[in-house]
């Protein structure tokens, strides 16, 4: 199951790369936004981040490291600050590090401002050079041949397989130390000594000196490929740039206090304090540059962690880190550009005028003023407002209807048109106060403070007086929608339609937009009109209810939603899929304060809060003021989200990853910490984890950076976790950790099958005690009934028999008194023959209540004999076969199996004419005893006859020697009665019998 379904994560991972390729590549920060509109996020020491950082760099994995000269070696995710130990214990040489520079094969190269330098690889530090031989590190850089340099205080070194060489005259250069190396794109390694600037050519063994330099020197290569010396703030050209392929900065110098974004900005602190940027254009053409010419600069104490700026670093996202003395920040470009000049001013909103311009209004909370104004390039220029504009609206013709104080008036291109005010009525000295406007090619509809909702159709005002504050659109085919309370009414020139929006209940109506499909935005939810009644549709990226107050749809066919969780982007497919099947949720992604869009849509003001300009940028109206997006400039985040798992917690121990974990016995609590250092929108990264042989899926943790597992029992688990950018891509591979726990003595296989063959012992012994408890009854009762058979014995020989005995020597004294063949004497005769089988029998019974059966033969003898005493005549219809065994029986059940048995084979042969078969088998595990017949069965009768006790006495019989009675009428006819009795109750020696079985 686990290769399956890694082989179907590697067939997604593939795809979605193989998509994103496609896409246009990230560029860097958006150079037309201006240094304020970026988003800027700071990180101080109180939010656990490092201060004084000197050196930032990032590894192949996406970590972000930064070097603090005091604290160490820091790596960042976006959300937390882990300070650096190595998994096999090795140590930094010391603490203060001057320079880091990532490597291949994920590794990361250190330098030590006292002097050192190491490598990082595979989590465990190796030593390369130690302090006494280059005492301090400035710069490290890899060239294209594999090798790496490193400018010291005590010289030059090239790296080649961990072994450092110093460079020396004889290879051209002649410094006693390097204050800066980097090597280019094209493979030159430059290197300066505070006096000199040598390069290296590609192919060449010999440097060769270039010019002269002042102290302190650094290189830089620009995206373009042109190589640049920086002395101080200034910059020099020392090469053209070239046609191939732009640099990868990251590896090539260290960036210290400047850096090249990959647009060509240049990035630079300490300006002379703070931070500052030059755009690509000042530069593009010069032989050199001054970073103090800035304009654009953050150089104010609650702008930054600290004015006091160690280093800057652009990472594989285009954000660019600036680390200070205080912390580290980071800018990015956003999707969502707030109006800064109307933040919080108060409601704004911004339509296109019919002439191209784009009218901003203006509403200032506080004190009720309001302001026209035209944007201009981003910025607001105020503009005339004779009508003290209070609402506008624009019509599905274009033309823009402004409402104000002094007048409502249509505007064309070009031309106006004066609409009369409505016919209120206000005191001296008052003006009217417009709440909320929408408008139609040949109407209007204005909501008015203290005097209801009006419709101007036909060039007169009607009042709606039941209206109070209407959603009020306008149809694609010119007719209205006005919602109030539970209904909407739909006005198609002076016909009116009703419909109701009480079930689904969707809360008080906020937002109608009715181009297209009707979509209906309540306080409890939003539905679409469709065959004339409302219908709930589901948005999955709003977390609860969410009033939506403007749609508007892009030139590229998508539909963008402004609302009171963020603006959604909804693709022109999810959206038809919807408005044909409400049931289907509407997807899309939610931009919200982490893009930019701070605060949410306006909706109690205004009409409508969302609309594309002609150049294609979107403008939506949101409670915090007036915000822009650029669809054409959106674009995905390519990066893919490695993950790793940093430690695993249990029973209050830390263990970092490893091949495999073995935590301590029994069950055990687990605690898994892993993340991935996706930079961009690190809130955004999204995880799913599984532990195989636990979780049957994956499951889904969101944002968060731990998982919990309760009780594991004892065994083998691997967990595997994975990670998603804010774009769902995954990362290419999933982690997984390996964590045995092993067993207490009481939790293995072979305890557990001690306890049950202990239990199955304990069991058998109780089952062998029951057994002799029961014999044990059973033979006392058979020593009580024994006695109590001779004490009836002695008392029918003492007085019955002997009774009898005295009769009949009385009866044959008075047959001798008769006449020797006279018919009455030969009559009495045959009666005391009769009498005398009566005194046998007497005497037999009184034997066998005296003593038992001797032998197999004396049993069916007997029992033969009185089978046919019986039932005379009857001995050919009696079969006896089986080994028989009444030998092996105890003494004292003799007489009951006699009992039974007699009374069975009586009661057939007298009901029958068939055969009557006794058979009896001593079998190992009991004694069975069996009487069949082919008679007619006993059908009802089975539990006896009224009256008869044979039946009956055959079942007491049974009972009491712990026997089991069973009959049963024979398929085809006849009757089966079978007797029963364990092995240890019927055996004098059980153990003898299984063994002959």
């Amino acid at each position: 199951m686990r290769t399956c379904s890694s082989s179907l994560i590697s067939r997604v991972l593939l795809l979605l790369l193989v998509y994103l390729s496609t896409l246009p590549a990230a560029h860097a920060l958006d150079p037309t936004i201006p240094l304020g509109g970026y988003r800027h996020e700071r990180w101080s020491q109180v939010d656990g981040a490092p201060g004084l950082i000197d050196a930032i760099a990032q590894t192949e994995d996406g970590w972000l490291w930064m070097a603090s000269r005091r604290a160490g070696l820091y790596r960042f995710d976006g959300v937390r600050f882990i300070r650096y130990t190595s998994a096999d214990g090795s140590r930094l040489q010391n603490t203060g590090i001057s320079a880091l520079q990532s490597g291949r094969n994920n590794s990361l190269w250190i330098g030590h401002g006292i002097g050192g330098l190491s490598v990082l690889r595979g989590g465990r530090l190796h030593h390369i050079l130690t302090p006494d031989k280059t005492d301090s590190v400035f710069a490290i850089t890899h060239a294209n041949n594999n090798s790496t340099w490193i400018a010291t205080g005590r010289g030059l070194f090239e790296v080649r397989d961990d072994k450092a060489t110093r460079v020396d005259k004889a290879r051209g250069y002649g410094g006693a130390r390097s204050e800066y190396v980097m090597a280019d794109s094209q493979g030159r390694v430059w290197a300066a000594d505070g006096i000199n600037l040598y390069v290296l050519e590609s192919g060449s063994t010999v440097f060769r000196r270039v010019r002269q330099v002042s102290v302190n020197p650094m290189m830089i290569e620009a995206p373009d490929g042109s190589v640049w010396l920086v002395l101080g703030k200034r910059f020099e050209r020392l090469t053209p740039a070239t046609t191939g392929r732009s640099p990868r900065q990251s590896r090539r110098g260290n960036m210290y206090q400047s850096a090249f974004d990959a647009d060509g900005n240049v990035w630079t602190g300490n300006c002379p304090v703070g931070l500052c940027v030059v755009r690509s254009d000042t530069w593009k053409e010069s032989a050199s540059f001054d970073l103090m010419s800035s304009k654009e600069r953050l150089d104010q104490p609650w702008q930054m962690t600290s004015l006091r700026v160690l280093s800057v670093f652009v990472d594989r996202e285009h954000n660019v880190w600036v680390g200070t003395a205080g912390g580290i920040e980071r800018l990015r470009d956003q999707p969502v550009h707030m109006i800064e000049e109307l933040i919080d001013r108060g409601a704004a909103l911004a339509l296109p005028h019919p002439d191209g311009r784009i009218v901003v209004l203006e509403r200032w909370r506080l004190n009720g003023t309001v302001g026209l104004s035209d944007m201009v390039d981003g910025k607001l220029v105020p503009s005339d407002n004779p009508l003290h504009v209070q609402v506008m609206a624009r019509a599905p013709d274009g033309s823009l209807v402004l409402a104000g104080s002094r007048g409502i008036e249509r505007q064309y291109a070009g031309s106006a048109k004066k609409i009369p005010f409505p016919p209120i009525n206000l005191p001296a000295g008052q003006i009217p106060t417009f709440r909320t406007i929408a408008a139609g090619n040949d109407e209007l509809w204005l909501r008015i403070s203290q005097h209801g909702t009006w419709r101007f159709h036909q060039d007169k005002w009607v009042q709606f007086k039941e209206m109070i504050r209407p959603a009020i659109a306008v149809g694609g085919s010119g007719e209205m929608y006005v919602n109030s309370g539970n209904e909407l009414s739909v006005f198609e020139g002076d016909h009116i339609r009703k419909i109701s929006t009480e079930n689904p209940d969707i809360g008080h109506v906020e937002y109608i937009h009715a181009v297209g499909e009707v979509l209906v935005s309540g306080t409890r939810g939003n539905g679409v009109i469709r065959n004339n009644r409302l219908e709930l549709i589901r948005i999955p990226a709003f977390k609860g209810p969410a009033v939506i107050s403007g749609i508007a749809r892009g030139q590229d066919g998508q539909y963008w939603l402004n609302s009171s969780q963020g603006l959604l982007q909804v693709s022109e497919d999810n959206w038809k899929r919807t408005m044909r099947n409400p049931e289907l949720p509407l997807k899309g992604e939610l931009f919200d304060a982490l893009d930019g869009y701070t605060g949410e849509g306006e909706a109690i003001l205004l009409a409508d809060t969302a609309f594309v300009a002609g150049d294609g940028k979107l403008w939506l109206a949101g409670e915090r003021g007036l915000a822009w997006l650029d669809p054409g400039k959106l674009q995905p985040n390519k990066v893919t989200a490695n993950v790793e798992i940093l430690r695993l917690s249990s029973g209050g121990k830390s263990y970092l990853p490893g091949a495999l974990i073995k935590l301590g016995n029994g069950s055990q609590d687990v605690e898994i910490d892993y993340s991935s250092p996706s930079l961009r929108i690190p809130q955004r990264v999204q995880f799913r984890y599984r532990m195989v042989g636990v979780d049957e899926q994956w499951v889904d943790a969101g944002a968060r950076r731990t998982a919990f597992y309760q009780s594991l029992a004892p065994g083998n688990y691997t967990f595997e976790v994975v990670a998603l950018n804010e774009n769902g891509l995954p990362s290419p591979q999933v982690s997984s950790l390996r964590l045995q726990i092993t067993p207490y003595m009481t939790q293995t296989w072979w305890f557990y099958a001690f306890c049950a063959a202990v239990l199955v012992l304990i069991l058998l012994l109780m089952y062998r005690m029951r057994m002799r408890h029961l014999a044990a009854r059973l033979e006392e009762r058979f020593e009580i009934r024994s006695k109590e058979r001779e004490s009836i014995a002695r008392a029918l020989h003492d007085t019955f028999l002997q009774s009898l005995q005295g009769l009949f020597f009385s009866m044959q004294a008075v047959m001798t008194r008769l006449p020797p063949g006279s018919p009455a004497r030969v009559e009495f005769d045959t009666l005391l023959e009769r009498a005398r089988r009566v005194l046998a029998e007497g005497r037999d019974e009184v034997k066998g209540l005296r003593s038992e059966f001797g032998s197999d033969e004396d049993f069916w003898e007997a029992l033969q004999r009185d089978i046919a005493l019986i039932i005379p005549d009857s001995s050919e219809r009696v079969q006896i076969t089986g080994p028989k065994g009444i030998d092996s029986l105890h003494t004292q059940i003799h007489h009951d199996v006699y009992a039974v048995v007699r009374e069975a084979a009586v009661n057939a042969l007298r009901h029958t004419q068939s055969m009557v078969v006794i058979h009896a088998s001593p079998d190992p595990k009991a004694f069975v005893v069996s009487v069949t017949d082919r008679g007619p069965g006993l059908g009802p009768y089975k539990a006896g006859k009224h009256s008869h006790y044979g039946l009956q006495g055959m079942r007491e019989h049974a009972a009491q020697i712990g026997g089991r009675l069973d009959i049963e009428d024979i398929e085809g006819g006849g009757t089966r009665v079978t007797l029963c009795i364990a092995a240890k109750l019927a055996y004098v020696d059980p153990d003898k019998n299984l063994r002959a079985g």
